[in-house]
């Protein structure tokens, strides 16, 4: 395997990268990109935010002009539209959390109101297999249709393959609040169970949402929230696990000053034991980067012990498309090589897809 960045869809890293996953334990990490152009990405989501909170009217220039002006991470301007909310108006967590719903799922609702969808929607998200037969295939046709090019959709499709034909994941870990993914997966693996079939059953689940440490998962995929988790609520009635959601500079900094949280605790196993495939991420989360480079750090002295002439590894694929800007390219080819990970590029993230076929195909 080239050491250093690889091209997923390009012929010459073929015999690379083909079925690269298929003899290594390995892992799947994503972030709020997967979501793209179905939910708000976390800037957008932050200005939102910021204006039901404080009643203004800033749009997306205006916030990121005063984002640079003032200097501030989005997770402290959530933190700030959350201590005006309590401070000021009065208000407690508990609504803040509600703001937060809204704003996260309102597009997506919305789009699903003019279908006549938008209850089905919401009991989709943490009841799916609740839903009848029509309601699924609804529900399953309103996903298909409008966002069938997305990168989750894509995943999704890729995640309910055979496990004959391509390499899951041993685990699945989201930064993400909303389970879309999970209740994806469950919609997805039924339709695909029953094509061709004039009878209608639910299949055995391959996945299981863990929101808390106690939880456990059997023989199935374990999906960690390692950040929460926020679903839009029926009547009021909450089912999701939004009182340890993770949107906060106070909860960030309680993660990062612990040394035993059950975030802290699975990404580090995660990452000591499996290869990293990361996908719709950044990179820029700091706490992510620290124990990354904790791990790699201890993966480097291990392979060293004994060597004449040092040995890099990097372990980790970070997937991307290409910088239009070569020299940028330049440097994100090597900017995370402290922490293990490598680049992988990809041509679109129209055809995200099918490049994860390419290296979990046997």
């Amino acid at each position: 395997m080239p050491s250093h960045t690889i091209h997923i869809d390009e012929e010459k890293y073929k015999k690379h990268i083909s079925g690269m996953h298929k003899n290594n334990t390995w892992s799947l990490c994503v972030g709020a990109g997967i979501c793209r152009n179905i939910l708000p990405d976390w800037f957008e989501l932050t200005r939102r935010i910021v204006n039901k909170t404080f009643k203004y009217n800033w749009d997306h220039d205006t916030f990121k002009e005063n984002s640079e002006l003032m200097g501030f991470g989005l997770d402290a301007w959530i933190q700030g539209s959350l201590n005006h909310h309590v401070n000021i108006d009065k208000g407690t967590k508990t609504s803040f959390n509600k703001i937060l719903e809204t704003e996260l799922y309102r597009d997506l609702l919305n789009e699903a109101a003019k279908n006549k969808l938008d209850v089905q929607i919401k009991t989709f998200f943490e009841k799916p297999k609740s839903l009848n037969k029509k309601d699924m295939l609804r529900v399953y046709d309103f996903f298909e249709k409008r966002y069938a090019n997305t990168t989750l959709i894509q995943l999704v499709k890729v995640l309910v393959e055979d496990p004959d034909n391509i390499s899951l994941p041993q685990s699945i870990i989201t930064l993400n609040a909303d389970s879309l993914l999970y209740s994806l997966l469950i919609l997805f693996s039924i339709k695909q169970h029953n094509a061709g079939k004039t009878s209608f059953e639910i299949p055995e689940e391959k996945y299981r949402k863990i929101t808390k440490p106690y939880q456990t998962w059997g023989n199935k995929i374990p999906i960690f929230h390692l950040h929460g988790s926020i679903s839009p609520s029926i009547n009021d009635k909450i089912l999701d696990n939004r009182d340890n959601l993770i949107f906060l500079e106070d909860s960030y900094n309680q993660i990062a000053g612990s040394m035993h949280s059950w975030a802290q605790s699975t990404f580090l196993y995660t990452a000591q034991n499996n290869i990293i495939t990361f996908l719709g991420l950044s990179m820029s989360d700091s706490n992510l980067r620290r124990w990354l480079g904790w791990t790699a750090t201890n993966h480097s002295l291990e392979l060293n012990k004994n060597a004449k002439n040092p040995v890099i590894t990097l372990r980790h694929l970070w997937i991307k498309t290409e910088q239009k800007d070569k020299e940028l390219q330049k440097f994100s080819d090597v900017s995370l090589h402290h922490l293990g990970v490598k680049v992988a590029l990809i041509n679109s993230w129209n055809t995200v897809g099918k490049s994860l076929l390419h290296i979990l195909e046997y």
